[in-house]
């Protein structure tokens, strides 16, 4: 059967939450196993291997999840929408791809239909679209579907109320098209299948039939529809393949029962007198004495204490169920959230990620506020769970750095950026809306346009900057934080604000990356590589400013380089990049210095940034850090994987990059980090201090130097770690003198383990 597949897989999954904060639905973990996966599987079966998916909710987690389809033995494409387009509207991105009879499914659906039944039916028929339908006994939440005796569809209506139900066939979500269903949907607006399309082949009278499956069928759209997929996994009422049973690694104590069916992942440890019926326990769980565990569900990493009961409910990775505590028919805790010793949470009552129940409380509401006590701060910014987080968090931005105009973008988060944009205006900002940009790009352009700062919506994260193109420092992180917990932001419309849309972004920041004289032309071939097709553009763009002859560039399936070229590696978010020759793989600490010493041509200074090599000293002399253009330059170069690239293209037109290396000093460097509590980071870093004649305090902890080279002990910002960065020209030395600070920072903090 060599049709091909589309995979809906870009919903948020609204009604699933907190299960779907961090994580797009089609990758809720069903037994363990992604939920599209099985998608996968059941289109392998019946000999479907050419499939696309459109995403549009965190789509780089499913990217990074599928891959290509190798595991799942198909070949998979990605149309991502960079903005909502509706289901018809997503599968139109897939046009050109399409060529003939196409089956479209949902990416959060679990179903054994007959795929092969259903095509034959089609093709039967003669149909348009084929429509897989199946009788349910309350088909509200589904499009309704009535037929003739021949299975024609003679009506259609999508989540009707009670008094308009018509029948008992619901569409499934699952269709059959051929590919003139395109001249049907229209290019713009969000076009809906159920809402929009169907109802109007109806209204033409075109050929639009229903097929009904005999098969397992289940919408996984609410957390009682999730528990009840796998329980019918775990019975063997779904004819797909899947992990059951208890895995050997599992220390199950001798005093504990399991009824019903239960599955209970790797290096799971279930304490004695504990229960658990029709339970679904992932990988590496705790489950402690005489805990009950009923109809549930905990996802890796979970924890449930001695005496707690879990009833029909669902803990998400690293959620925890202290001692004595309660959670009542279809709660839920999510990722790291935490229900204290004797708590008790009500039926339907969810948690959000990283929030914690105070020990006693009864929690007869839901929780979506931050805690006080849980640091949502990463690398990549600060994680937003609501529109009510998103609007507090830039008001008390604006508050807190003072900005009056500013720059707003996003990368995977179009409607993230919205309503950022409109917390702003209503703060009295005035706001320049890029729309989709990177980090990178956004960092040079607030201060090369002299703006109050920047903010970049990425996936759920915001990312936000200072009038310098800076992030924000500890200090502000910390006022914006106390701003946000009482609510201390400036008054709504106190300041006139507005929204303005700023179209440049791209030819301002590829102008402020070019060199200012391309000079000679460059004749070696080069090849860029990146997951984005817009940085692949912006690539050849600027290689052929550069005055680059033999350019091409590419996805990273095939990074094959072609004889004499040399190859470019951009990150998906633009923020990195490697560099390679045949036969000559820089090591990450080559091509640092190699951009440093491309750098010093350009701008003839160096500084001593905490991201610079100490070797970087037999180049030239390291400065303070300034407020110059040159130093600017430095730290801007950091973090661009773009810029970075058109340094060494500039230098290729001198020799190979062999050659370009050679002349590089050596060294080698190493980087561990190490957990710790957060109150003993002061102290791991007072003592190590202590003990040292010469430390120097950095922007980021403090720096060791040795006769044969130098350590960096700095605390992680975002997380209870402290990092441990050495190097020497031997690397030799620079294991030693890293297992030497290791073992001091054991010694101070107790001999916590390294993860």
């Amino acid at each position: 059967m060599a049709v091909q597949a589309i995979i809906m897989a870009g919903g948020e999954g609204v009604r699933l939450r907190p299960l779907t904060v961090n994580l797009p639905k089609p990758l809720v973990p069903l037994l363990g196993e992604p939920v599209m996966g099985y998608t996968l599987k059941l289109l392998r079966r019946h000999g479907v291997s050419d499939v696309g998916a459109t995403l549009w909710y965190q789509p780089r987690k499913i990217r990074a999840a599928f891959g290509k389809g190798e595991a799942a033995g198909v070949r998979l494409r990605y149309y991502e929408e960079t903005a909502p387009l509706g289901t018809a509207g997503s599968v139109r991105l897939a046009r050109d791809h399409l060529k003939g009879t196409f089956f479209v499914l949902s990416g959060d659906g679990l179903t054994d239909c007959d795929l092969t039944a259903a095509l034959a039916w089609h093709r039967e028929k003669k149909a348009l679209a084929t429509l897989v339908v199946r009788r349910v006994r309350v088909p509200l939440p589904y499009g309704v579907v009535m037929t003739d005796e021949s299975g024609r569809v003679t009506r259609f209506l999508e989540k009707p109320a009670w008094s308009r139900v018509f029948s008992n066939l619901v569409n499934t979500g699952i269709y059959i098209l051929e590919p003139e269903i395109f001249d049907h949907i229209p290019a713009g607006g969000m076009p809906d299948f159920g809402k929009d399309i169907f109802p109007s082949l109806l209204e033409k009278g075109l050929p639009m039939y229903a097929w009904e499956m005999q098969g397992y069928w289940c919408d996984v759209g609410d957390q009682r529809a999730y528990l009840s997929a796998q329980l019918a996994l775990m019975r063997g009422e779904v004819d797909l393949p899947h992990s059951e049973g208890i895995d050997p690694t599992a220390r199950i104590d001798p005093a504990a029962r399991l009824e019903g069916h239960c599955r209970i992942g790797r290096d799971v440890h279930v304490g004695p007198g504990a229960r658990l019926r029709n339970a679904v326990i992932g990988d590496q769980c705790t489950v402690g004495a005489g805990a009950v565990i009923e109809g549930s569900c905990l996802w890796n990493r979970a924890v449930v204490g001695d005496k707690a009961h879990i009833m029909g409910s669902v803990l998400c990775d690293g959620a925890a169920v202290r001692q004595g505590a309660m959670l009542q028919s279809g709660s839920a805790l999510g990722q790291g959230a935490v229900a204290g010793a004797q708590s008790e949470v009500r039926p339907g009552i969810r948690i959000w990620p990283h929030l914690k129940v105070t020990p006693g409380a009864v929690v007869s509401r839901t929780m979506t506020e931050s805690s006080l006590d849980v640091p949502l701060w990463t690398g990549r910014g600060i994680a937003c769970d609501s529109a009510e987080s998103v609007c507090l968090l830039c008001a008390a931005y604006a508050k807190v750095t003072g900005a009056r105009q500013v720059l707003v973008g996003h990368r995977d988060g179009a409607a993230l950026q919205s309503i950022a944009a409109g917390a702003l205006a209503a703060s009295g900002v005035r706001v320049l809306q890029a729309g989709e940009i990177t980090w990178p790009m956004l960092r040079r352009l607030v201060p090369e346009m002299r703006l109050g700062g920047g903010v970049l919506a990425e996936g759920r994260n915001l990312r936000f900057l200072t009038a310098k193109g800076e992030p924000l420092t500890g200090k502000q992180m910390n006022a914006m934080d106390a701003a946000v917990l009482r609510q201390d932001t400036l008054p709504a419309f106190a300041r006139q604000g507005g929204i303005t849309r700023f179209s440049g972004a791209e030819e301002l920041y590829l102008s402020r990356i070019m060199p200012e004289d391309a000079g000679k032309a460059l004749l070696s071939p080069v090849a860029v590589f990146s997951a984005s097709d817009r940085l692949c553009k912006m690539a050849r763009e600027a290689l052929e400013g550069l005055n680059a002859r033999n350019v091409r560039t590419g996805d990273t399936g095939d990074m094959t380089l072609r004889p004499q070229e040399t190859g470019f590696l951009l990150s998906e978010d633009g923020e990195e990049m490697s560099v390679f020759a045949e036969g000559c793989i820089p090591s990450p600490e080559q091509k640092s210095m190699l951009l440093l010493s491309l750098l010093l041509r350009r701008t003839g200074k160096l500084y001593d940034l905490s991201d610079v090599p100490r070797a970087a000293e037999k180049l030239a002399p390291l400065r303070e850090k300034d407020d110059s253009p040159a130093c600017a330059a430095q730290q801007m170069l950091s973090g661009d994987g773009l810029a970075g690239m058109l340094l060494v293209c500039e230098a290729l037109k001198e020799g190979p990059l062999a050659h370009l290396l050679a002349a590089l000093p050596e060294t080698h460097i190493l980087i561990r980090d190490i957990p710790c509590r957060a109150q003993d980071k002061g102290r791991i870093l007072h003592s190590l201090c202590q003990g040292s004649a010469c430390p120097r305090t950095l922007g980021e902890g403090v720096r060791f130097r040795h006769e044969n080279g130098f350590a960096t002990v700095a605390p992680d910002a975002y997380k209870n770690a402290v990092r441990v960065v050495s190097e020497s020209a031997d690397a030799e030395i620079a294991r030693e003198l890293c297992d030497f600070y290791l073992d001091a920072i054991r010694q101070v903090s107790g001999g916590v383990e390294e993860s």
